[in-house]
């Protein structure tokens, strides 16, 4: 049997670092980003008795992990021990401690063993030890950041948001970002099939919202520029409380799917809420987890033009939920300069993991930069952006 441990100090007290972890989403958030995982069932949260059956695809071999929680401590730990799985062992102790200066230390501690005995050690002992560097220092970094970007953005604000429009990745992934910091999130997404925008004053889902939440927002997220305009004609004629939209756009199906700019304008300067559309040409993702989540026609190999990454895209949609002095159209470009199209060599090996997801932007909007305004983003070059995305690989 081995060990394996993971140690970080977080500026974040104990209880908001633990609260983290209890909230929906946390699993969304932290699962590797380059492993094909897919969750087939979900029973519970983290205490104890909760389960989780997820499958993981190496090349054609589908892999069935289940693990159930237990040695749940509130405020102190909690477990997830493999049931089954292609471990021989896994015990996964998950533990927050205080730290000086009221800070938190995060620690993962896994007592593990790995199948066929000793030959099973020798031969896979390595790779075993590489694959769990990677995975932790990615998780670990994931928590600081969405924790520091809750801190600094949104301030111990606890919002009531709505998440409308085309389901997929990005979606799911700003859903669980918000959730983890604490916000009330009601996620109401399209249809999986691409198709845009509402064709009722429901502006859009396809089981029947909450209407209750919706009036009752404080923002609402919608992902779909086309639909817009009926968007915000139904939240005036409910009423809505909801002072902030932000229209994000969606996945380009083709060439031919740019968004009419001029009308975008004139629904947006018009409104009589603040409405922000942040706006770049693509999002670079991992591979991995958008296999078949979206149009194959949305998606380049290709690193070269104008781009963001996945969690500064999430990072700068938050600003403009939080900053009221965002407003309109917002460029959320990751500035190029000095770089050329050719990868710098310490991550060109990794550009095969990477795609860039096209999104649908207006032809012709003027945009000011979100960095102009005070956001900062994490990842500002594109090296730190691809490293960023694929677990900070050494």
């Amino acid at each position: 049997m081995a060990t394996y441990e993971k140690h970080s100090i977080l500026d974040v007290p104990p209880a908001t670092l633990f609260a983290w972890h209890v909230r929906p989403g946390a699993f969304e958030r932290l699962a590797p980003p380059w492993e094909h995982l897919r969750v087939l069932s979900r029973h519970g949260g983290i205490a104890d008795g909760s389960r989780l059956t997820m499958e993981i695809r190496r090349g054609l071999l589908k892999i069935r992990w289940e693990a159930v929680h237990r040695g749940f401590v509130d405020g102190v730990q909690f477990q997830d021990v493999q049931v089954a799985g292609p471990f021989k062992r896994w015990v996964h102790t998950h533990r927050v401690a205080p730290a000086p200066e009221g800070r938190a230390e995060l620690i993962d501690e896994v007592d593990y063993a790995l199948p066929f005995g000793p030959l099973g050690a020798l031969a896979g002992g390595l790779v075993a030890r590489r694959m769990m560097d990677r995975t932790f220092s990615f998780r670990h970094r994931r928590i600081a950041t969405d924790l520091e970007r809750h801190r600094a953005i949104g301030r111990g604000r606890r919002l009531r948001l709505v998440l409308t429009g085309h389901a997929g990745f990005i979606l799911t992934q700003l859903a669980a970002f918000l959730s983890t910091g604490g916000h009330l999130v009601h996620v109401f997404p399209t249809g999986e099939n691409g198709t845009t925008g509402p064709s009722h004053s429901a502006w859009g889902p396809t089981a029947v919202p909450d209407f209750a939440a919706l009036e009752q927002a404080d923002a609402v997220i919608h992902i779909g520029l086309d639909a817009l305009d009926t968007l915000l004609d139904s939240l005036d004629q409910r009423r809505s409380r909801a002072h902030t939209v932000i229209a994000l756009p969606a996945a380009a199906a083709g060439a031919d799917a740019a968004v009419d700019g001029e009308k975008l304008q004139a629904t947006v300067t018009g409104a009589t809420r603040r409405v922000v559309v942040p706006l770049t040409p693509g999002v670079l993702v991992a591979a991995t987890p958008i296999d078949g989540l979206v149009p194959a026609e949305a998606l380049t190999p290709s690193v070269d033009g104008a781009l963001v990454g996945l969690d500064d895209f999430i990072g700068a949609t938050y600003f403009a939920i939080c900053d009221d002095a965002v407003r309109g159209f917002v460029d959320v470009t990751l500035p190029r300069t000095g770089e050329t199209s050719a990868l710098p060599a310490a991550i060109a090996k990794w550009s095969p993991e990477v795609r860039v997801l096209q999104l649908r932007a207006p032809l012709r909007a003027a945009a000011r930069s979100v960095t102009e305004i005070g956001f900062t983003p994490t990842n500002p070059t594109l090296g730190e952006t691809i490293a960023c995305e694929l677990g900070w690989p050494g």
